[in-house]
């Protein structure tokens, strides 16, 4: 979840043949076709080719950097169809990779040769052509300058690894484990998770899988942080990412001040966390608020004995054949809150032993095993409802 792959390679290279044949144009910004609409083709004088222009790089560079930005928030899969020469190039990502938890990858099209290149280069069409003085430029660069540690450079024919990020999602093994438990919202109702944790003490042995919307609307906020903050760091613990975890991000990073003043809460869109939640957890350190954030998972696949599970806050109406192309928002949000998601799952569904386990939503107020293979464990809590368990044994 959550990737940018920044292609790497001179005009001619095969980067955007790459992308076209792995179906991946909707995923990706390209710099040639922002200049596009910035300015028509100009004709280069010396060789009377119509090409590209490249004098608006500052005002294009600010588009797509925007753009990635707004893909970004929704945690969609991010590609940029660009050279990236130089070392510098990487750094104008790094801001919006770590505000928005990205892994960062290189495809890398450096070790296609400049003969190569040039000769493909002479193929394209007269629009992309680059005179050749600037392919070898590009190479003398390549040979000194490399992606910055941030970076993960992949080549391009690595097959295995580029499939791994843009086709395969690989459950992980969770039979090291005895049992699984997993818990529907909290939501600031710290008593009834007390409450599990009395009567079926902490165990190494089990996995612990909470589905999101730990704060706001109960009274419990701060005690919901606290056992949070104790025990995020255990190996067996997985904290999914709800939709109201974006308030608590927020607030970790000092979006809000620490008084709440006026105009902040033009910016804070919950009016429960900004009236309510904040005031229980103005007296946390923020930097540990922001490393139990960046903990957080958007989803939790897995195989568990001879089964297996889809865990996230909103459920899905479908196994998608390729996470990696959901949006990140997806699987935090949904679309459509009153879509009848475990109806629709278990209807798409072919694999008797896949199953999908989710919160935040249950308008039809149904039980959490209705359907066969999609349960759901959202019960209001914070309205009387319960919370919530659902234990999974071999």
């Amino acid at each position: 979840m959550k990737a940018l792959l920044l292609m790497r390679g001179a005009p001619g290279s095969g980067k955007s043949t790459w992308i076209r044949e792995n179906g991946l144009q909707p995923f990706t910004l390209c710099a040639d076709e922002i200049r596009l609409m910035f300015q028509g083709p100009v004709m280069d004088h010396e060789s009377g080719r119509m090409c590209i222009s490249q004098k608006n790089d500052h005002k294009v560079w600010k588009l797509l950097i925007d753009l990635l930005g707004e893909r970004m928030q929704r945690g969609e899969l991010c590609i940029v169809d660009a050279c990236h020469s130089k070392s510098q190039d990487f750094s104008r990502y790094k801001k919006l990779a770590q505000e928005h938890r990205y892994r960062v990858y290189c495809i890398d099209f450096t070790d296609v040769s400049l003969e190569t290149c040039k000769r493909q280069n002479d193929g394209r069409e007269e629009l992309k052509y680059v005179p050749e003085s600037i392919l070898e430029n590009m190479y003398s660069r390549f040979e000194t300058q490399t992606p910055p540690s941030f970076v993960t450079v992949i080549k391009k024919d690595d097959e295995e690894r580029i499939k791994s990020l843009i086709e395969d999602w690989v459950p992980m093994d969770f039979n090291g484990y005895d049992n699984v438990v997993v818990f529907g919202d909290i939501h600031g109702c710290f008593q009834p998770l007390e409450s599990y944790f009395s009567t079926h003490p902490f165990n190494e042995k089990t996995a612990y899988v909470f589905t999101g919307d730990y704060i706001d609307r109960g009274i419990q906020n701060r005690e919901v942080v606290e056992w949070m903050l104790d025990n995020y760091m255990k190996p067996n613990v997985v904290l999914l990412e709800g939709n109201h975890e974006r308030w608590l991000k927020e607030f970790a990073n000092e979006d809000y001040d620490e008084e709440l003043k006026n105009g902040v809460k033009d910016k804070c869109k919950s009016s429960e966390f900004f009236k309510h939640t904040s005031v229980q957890l103005k007296d946390f350190d923020k930097k540990k608020l922001r490393e139990l954030c960046r903990k957080f998972w958007q989803i939790c696949y897995f195989k568990f004995d001879s089964a297996k599970f889809l865990v996230s806050h909103a459920g899905v109406g479908f196994m998608p054949k390729s996470i990696m192309k959901i949006a990140a928002d997806s699987f935090i949000r949904g679309e459509k809150y009153e879509d009848p998601i475990d109806e629709w799952f278990c209807k798409n569904n072919k694999d008797e032993d896949l199953y999908q386990i989710h919160a935040h939503r249950n308008v039809e107020k149904i039980e959490a095993n209705k359907f066969s293979h999609s349960f759901n464990l959202c019960d209001e809590i914070e309205a009387g409802g319960w919370l919530r368990v659902m234990e999974i044994t071999k």
